[in-house]
C-alpha cells in the first residue's frame, strides 16, 4: 500500500513535506493516483500544481491544490473522481468498502474496521456517487473506475422522484 510519506519523497514539487494530511493511509493511492494523472496534464500544459492540504470531509477524500490552467474542467474531474474513487474505499486499509454514519459522523470503512452498528447499515445506491457539474451530471461508474456524463438519470437507477425534484429545482 503506497503511504502519504512516500508520495510526499517522489512528488515533492506537487506534493511538499508540508502538505496537511488530515485523513487515513487507506486514501493514500487515491492521492497517487490523482497526482499522477495531474502530472500528465501539467507536463502537456506547462502549468504547475501543488496539493495544499488532504482531507476528510463529510465521509469523503478532499484535495485542496492550487494550479493555473486554461483546462480547469480536466483538473476538476480528477479531483472529483479521487472524491468518488475515496466514497467506496475504505480509508483505513484502501480495500472496497462504503459510506456509513455513526453518531452523525459520516466514514467511508470496510466490514473489518467499521463498528458493528456500522456493519448493519447497507451501501448507498450508486446513483449517490455523482455531482451536478457545469457540463451535466458527472457520475463515478465503478465498473470502469472513471467519471461520465449522464444525461439519463434512470439508467444509473436514479428515482423518478429525486430525478423530478432535480428538474423542478429543489
Amino acid at each position: 500500500m503506497t503511504t502519504f510519506d512516500e508520495i510526499k519523497s517522489s512528488s515533492p514539487d506537487m506534493f511538499p513535506e508540508s502538505v496537511h494530511v488530515e485523513c487515513r493511509e487507506g486514501w493514500a493511492g487515491i492521492v497517487a493516483s490523482f497526482l499522477l494523472d495531474a502530472r500528465m496534464v501539467c507536463i502537456a500544459n506547462a502549468t504547475d500544481l501543488r496539493v495544499l492540504a488532504v482531507r476528510q470531509d463529510l465521509g469523503a477524500l478532499r484535495i485542496d491544490a492550487e494550479y493555473e490552467s486554461a483546462d480547469k474542467w480536466l483538473f476538476s474531474r480528477f479531483l472529483l473522481l479521487a472524491e468518488f474513487r475515496s466514497r467506496v474505499t475504505c480509508e483505513e486499509c484502501g480495500r472496497p468498502g462504503h459510506m456509513r454514519t455513526t453518531g452523525g459522523w459520516k466514514r467511508c470503512r470496510c466490514d473489518e474496521h467499521s463498528t458493528p452498528e456500522e456493519r448493519e447499515q447497507p451501501p448507498r445506491p450508486a446513483w449517490t456517487l455523482g455531482r451536478e457539474t457545469s457540463k451535466g451530471f458527472l457520475w463515478y461508474d465503478q465498473a470502469i473506475d472513471d467519471v461520465r456524463i449522464v444525461d439519463d438519470l434512470a439508467s444509473i437507477g436514479m428515482p423518478a422522484h429525486h430525478i423530478e425534484r432535480r428538474k423542478d429545482g429543489l
